[in-house]
């Protein structure tokens, strides 16, 4: 392209090239030299890339991660990478991979990717996963660490055991066919409780139905590719009547969903301080340690509390939505885990967070749950701050880094029969969880993220997690539908991968309670002529 630039000014000096010459070298050259010294670099092993789009059309806007995994096993490579009209993607498909960037080099493997479609559009970037990687960041994650895991894990069991005793199990036992809004507004309203101290209603909380509508939004407007904005980002000043423009459309209604999440609970929580009824919460435990006014701060902490309220819902609610698809799957494995649940518990009781240790099949279960069917099958992407290399291959500063969740989780070589749900895996042939785990625990690797991105409410998740399951099987059997002759219907689910966080849609089964005495035990966990948890 330059001995074109060149023969064509020898041949026709620049004061006589046409103006439409002179714009197409102005276009060209530019844009060759880009290319031409990339050419020089040893990237990482990639799908054969088209002129100037790159891999853009090979991406798929749904289930991307599966694409990534099916270049990394044809590639016989760890590390792939793949062009988006310019915009460098590496995708790491080994947790020893992601050790290395995400963990070991997390200086430059911990900024996010600008999306200009949630971070600018829909104003995502006053989330604090969203936000880049500085100081601004750096004094969120010390809120939630001071403020949130910080008191202990006594306050977040209790809140976790109040909502599955007085909200999941009562609704599930009055409406079970209403299971997927029961799991939302049980698991949700305890997040929501813990961070904001609000009270939450039985059924119905409009504090749940605001987080449920924004989480959404926030979900999808941040899938990579999904928005041809986010690869050409000079769209974004287009208006909403252009043709082609529905994303400005989907980003007016986003951003005002995501003010309104933002900023009511938040405001609900402080006007509750000022009256003398806001109960023990994040939220409380911040402003408490403000010193006089600081606007500044005070933002911050309304961010935060978004932040974690969103992320801890949307993960701990698709965990528990995904334990009833095994359920109907594998209805073996419900019998053994109930005959677990028994043998410890006994029939008086509920299970409690402090049964888990007495439980190794069901924590076995569990792993093996978010292993087979990651919850964040790609999780958020990560972005470099400088050039690095590994194993000898070029990483350009600006690369979007995704750690493939999925791929790590059906890695043959760590998972024999990866796509075989089998809970054994982690067991040894007594029975017991295996103390070295000598292999990958997805209740510690990968799951919720990598190096100083991984998420800080990791305990209050697994907490969540294993406590709804528990009484669940303690108190209720899980059944497929039957059809007209009584005949159980097969069992199918469906992800559209929409979203960050892989959910499934709406489905139907038939929950039961298991005896009258789980009856009379979910009656007594709580006040049936109170509106609120």
């Amino acid at each position: 392209m330059w001995l074109l630039y060149c023969c064509v000014s020898k041949t026709h000096p620049s004061s006589h090239l046409p103006l439409k010459m002179k714009v197409l070298l102005a276009i060209l050259v530019p844009v060759a030299l880009v290319f031409w010294n990339r050419s020089k670099k040893r990237y990482p092993p990639g799908p054969k890339r088209l002129p100037l789009l790159g891999n853009l059309l090979d991406i798929p806007r749904c289930h991307a991660y599966k694409k990534f995994t099916k270049y990394s096993k044809e590639l016989d490579s760890d590390i792939i990478y793949v062009d988006a009209a310019g915009q460098p993607i590496i995708v790491l498909s080994s947790l020893k991979a992601c050790n290395d960037l995400l963990n070991k080099r997390s200086n430059v493997y911990s900024d996010r990717f600008h999306q200009t479609m949630s971070f600018e559009l829909v104003d995502c970037k006053r989330l604090f996963a969203f936000q880049p990687y500085n100081d601004e960041w750096r004094e969120a994650r010390r809120l939630v660490v001071k403020h949130l895991t910080g008191p202990g894990k006594t306050p977040i069991n209790n809140c976790i055991t109040d909502f599955v005793r007085k909200a999941l199990l009562p609704n599930l036992l009055d409406t079970p066919d209403d299971f997927f809004t029961h799991i939302r507004n049980g698991i949700g309203g305890s997040i929501v409780s813990l961070v904001y101290g609000l009270p939450i209603q039985r059924e119905k909380d409009p504090w749940i139905a605001l987080a449920d509508e924004a989480i959404a939004c926030i979900t999808s407007t941040c899938v990579p590719g999904k928005y041809v904005v986010d690869i050409f980002p000079f769209l974004k000043h287009i208006p909403e009547w252009f043709p082609g423009a529905q994303f400005q459309k989907e980003a007016l209604v986003g951003r005002e969903l995501v003010a309104r999440y933002i900023h009511e609970p938040f405001e609900a929580a402080k006007r509750r301080m000022v009256e003398g009824t806001a109960q023990p919460s994040f939220v409380t435990r911040c402003l408490e340690g403000l010193t006089g006014a600081d606007e500044q701060k005070e933002l911050l902490i309304e961010n935060v509390s978004a932040t974690f309220a969103a992320g801890g819902t949307d993960t701990s609610v698709t965990a528990v939505k995904n334990f009833f698809t095994i359920l109907l799957l594998f209805p073996d494995i419900q019998e053994k885990v109930q005959a677990e649940v028994d043998s410890v518990v006994g029939p008086g009781r509920l299970p409690e967070l402090s049964d888990k240790p007495n439980m190794p099949y069901l924590r076995a279960v569990l792993k093996e749950l978010l292993r087979w069917n990651p919850v964040a099958p790609a999780g958020l992407p990560h972005m470099t701050t400088e050039d690095d290399s590994y194993k000898g291959y070029f990483i350009p500063k600006g690369s979007i880094v995704f750690g493939n969740t999925w791929a790590i989780m059906h890695d043959e070589s760590v998972f024999p029969e990866p796509f075989k749900f089998d809970p054994t895996r982690f067991l040894t042939p007594e029975g017991q969880l295996k103390a070295d785990m000598d292999i990958l625990d997805p209740e510690t690797d990968a799951t919720f993220g990598f190096g100083r991105r991984v998420c800080p409410g990791i305990d209050f998740g697994l907490a969540s997690f294993w406590l709804s399951a528990a009484c669940i099987l303690a108190c209720f059997n899980v059944a497929p539908e039957l059809d007209e002759m009584g005949t159980p219907i097969p069992p199918t689910f469906e992800y559209l991968g929409k979203e960050i966080v892989a959910h499934p849609e709406p489905f139907k089964c038939r929950i039961t309670p298991r005896s009258k005495e789980a009856i009379a035990l979910i009656r007594a966990g709580y006040d049936e002529n109170s509106k609120h948890i």
